[in-house]
């Protein structure tokens, strides 16, 4: 496994343009709670321009797909994927990178971006999903990890 590097993660993304919120373990340390994380989280735009800048950076990044046999993530046939709003569970050369599109807990694209909040992650602005919207999810989830996080997220913003 590939070391997690969060800030060429996100750097690699804003120089593609790539729109998208992030959540999980990088939004839970953004809004307080510090804890291990080993890859990014992110609910892309579905505009299929964005999806194809992610695509892109993700071919930069040498992505492969490790629950496919850890075969290179190929633009023809997974960008298809990714405009059918199909989740993918990616490494990359810096570390993970989970695109969530489609998951029962998990808002839309359109509904985290009417709140999210701005954070610097190593001189990149990035949005992140409202404390709120965070905590939502955790709540509907219920895996250990997730009761973990809302024990130490604060209540509010």
């Amino acid at each position: 496994m590939t070391t997690f590097d969060l800030g060429a993660l996100v750097a690699a993304l804003q120089q593609r343009g790539v729109d998208y919120v992030a959540v999980d373990g990088v939004a839970v340390t953004a809004h307080g709670y510090l804890r291990a994380t080993q890859d990014l989280d992110i609910v892309p735009d579905p505009d299929p321009a964005n999806l194809r800048r992610l695509a892109d950076a993700l071919i930069e990044l040498g992505a492969v797909l490790p629950l496919a046999d850890r075969r290179r993530f190929d633009l023809a046939q997974d960008l298809r994927r990714l405009e059918r709003r199909q989740s993918m569970t990616l490494d990359t050369s810096v570390g993970g990178l989970d695109v969530i599109q489609s998951a029962p807990a998990v808002p839309s694209f359109d509904t985290l971006a009417q709140d999210a909040v701005e954070a610097d992650l190593f001189g990149v602005s990035v949005r992140i999903c409202s404390l709120r919207r965070l905590r939502a999810m955790k709540e509907a989830t219920g895996r250990a990890q997730d009761r973990a996080d809302l024990e130490n997220l604060p209540e509010t913003d």
